[in-house]
């Protein structure tokens, strides 16, 4: 990952991880051309008035997808324009899966305890909807481990990382995670990454799809919900 993605990524996950309360979710990923020898932008499509809807898992991620209640003008804009944009690779060495390797995965984890397949998103955003098989461990309880202490040691326990010291673990039992958010465009997944190589977790049991449950969804590929 080059320093400024790393630059770029930190700076807004901050106030994508706050999206759930807030409703300007719509981000621009604007880039100036010059096309048949005049200049233009290519952006995201938006509409301001999409805005004022509800960010939420049971708003966005309903059985309707977006929930019945968004307004017509907005349906699309709620679904192809939210957050910011992740590139295709965040480390060199982290592979990064589409539908048919998530999959594969989610076959072999089967028969392989030592596999995990990790929703890293808000709980309410899991109970709303998720892939089958999926475990929730948000994101924060890595990231802010002063602030989530019994779930941050339930994590390492989860995951099979062992702590030597304050500063110090032992991954030479740790699973092997796939790791996906919301979609290209949610930061989650990316942010949990972070948290796990900082702490020494090794690049090659790290693994992250990208695309997300909208992704998934796009390709038509059944989801559970996982109701409180």
């Amino acid at each position: 990952m080059s320093k400024k993605t790393i630059i770029l990524l930190l700076s807004i996950v901050h106030y994508l991880s706050a999206a759930d309360n807030n409703v300007t979710i719509l981000h621009s990923n604007d880039i100036e051309v010059t096309y048949k020898g005049k200049p233009m932008i290519i952006s995201r499509e938006t509409d301001i008035r999409c805005r004022k809807v509800s960010f939420n898992g049971n708003t966005f991620w309903s059985a309707d997808f977006p929930k019945k209640d968004v307004p017509s003008f907005c349906k699309k804009t709620f679904i192809t324009t939210a957050g910011m944009i992740s590139p295709m690779k965040i480390y060199d060495d982290i592979e990064t899966f589409g539908e048919l390797e998530v999959l594969e995965f989610i076959e072999d984890a089967q028969d392989d305890s030592n596999m995990l397949l990790v929703d890293t998103r808000k709980p309410n955003w899991y109970h709303a909807r998720t892939i089958p098989t999926a475990l929730n461990i948000p994101f924060f309880y890595l990231d802010n481990p002063k602030k989530y202490p019994k779930e941050f040691a339930h994590t390492l326990k989860l995951f099979n990382i062992q702590k030597i010291s304050k500063e110090k673990y032992d991954f030479s039992h740790a699973k092997t995670l796939l790791l996906f958010c919301n979609a290209t465009w949610c930061l989650q997944s990316t942010k949990m990454i972070e948290a796990l190589v900082s702490m020494g977790y090794p690049h090659k049991k790290l693994k992250w799809y990208r695309g997300g449950l909208q992704a998934w969804l796009n390709v038509n590929l059944n989801t559970v919900t996982n109701e409180k």
